[in-house]
């Protein structure tokens, strides 16, 4: 279980876009229904390219993309092709696919000092068509939880927004706003330092991305932005020896878009 610092793609002044450029905003909205779709790349001969600028030099770990189509891609950084990223844990090693046939994947690399994010969109799962992405993050890590809760704590569910009519005949009708993440993770047994690590996000107080269990292949495509409100409440001890550890509960909220 993973919470990172807030996505480094958050403008559209940052995407660097060869078609398609009014859909810029579509690759940080967490709600895969908009997506990135180029125009005029529907075929396996050209390339998209999409190019992520940074104000300032951004350390890069984490990367991910939601509702792709894509089959032949290339990730890099620093506008320099041979800038693969070296993932770990996944599929292959290097950012760089010729054949793949996922549409959701979570890239978790070594930490790379980074200008700029690049992706070659080449080639498609179904060939020729227009290169599409719901959702691109960009990212690091704030901590790492490398024990997951126990699954009796562990709740998550999607919230709607919604407005419900109850029509003159008696019938219901549904209007949906949005559908938001919201999560809470209890813990027991925490060590100090990794109490100390979680108050450190927590007094942060701003917007972060969490993401429970990435992969490369087989993802549940989990992940959303969010903020932890309410009380930091890991000072309780676990039991009556005060070194076993501490006890209490993260809540995760998703934010607007």
């Amino acid at each position: 279980m993973e919470i990172l610092k807030a996505n480094y793609l958050n403008t559209t002044t940052q995407a660097i876009l060869n078609s398609s450029t009014d859909r810029a905003s579509y690759l940080f909205d967490r709600d895969v229904r908009f997506q990135y779709v180029s125009s005029g790349f529907n075929n396996d001969l050209t390339t998209s390219t999409i190019r992520v600028n940074f104000d300032e030099t951004m350390t890069v770990s984490r990367l991910s993309l939601l509702e792709h189509n894509l089959k032949e891609y290339i990730f890099y950084y620093n506008g320099v092709t041979a800038n693969t990223f070296v993932i770990s844990g996944g599929d292959t090693t290097a950012s760089s696919f010729i054949s793949n046939s996922e549409t959701s994947q979570y890239f978790r690399s070594t930490a790379i000092l980074c200008t700029s994010v690049s992706i070659d969109m080449k080639k498609t799962i179904t060939a020729n068509k227009e290169k599409a992405l719901g959702y691109l993050v960009i990212s690091d890590t704030h901590i790492v939880l490398s024990r997951p809760p126990a699954s009796k704590k562990y709740a998550i569910q999607l919230d709607p927004t919604e407005v419900v009519h109850t029509l003159s005949d008696g019938g219901t009708r549904i209007q949906n706003v949005a559908d938001k993440y919201k999560v809470k993770l209890g813990y027991e047994y925490l060590a100090t330092s990794v109490r100390d690590s979680l108050k450190t996000v927590w007094q942060l107080h701003t917007e972060m991305i969490f993401c429970p269990f990435g992969t490369t292949t087989s993802w549940d495509k989990v992940i959303f932005p969010c903020v932890w409100p309410g009380n930091f409440e890991f000072y309780k001890f676990s039991d009556d020896a005060a070194g076993a550890g501490f006890s209490g509960n993260i809540i995760l909220q998703e934010t607007p878009r």
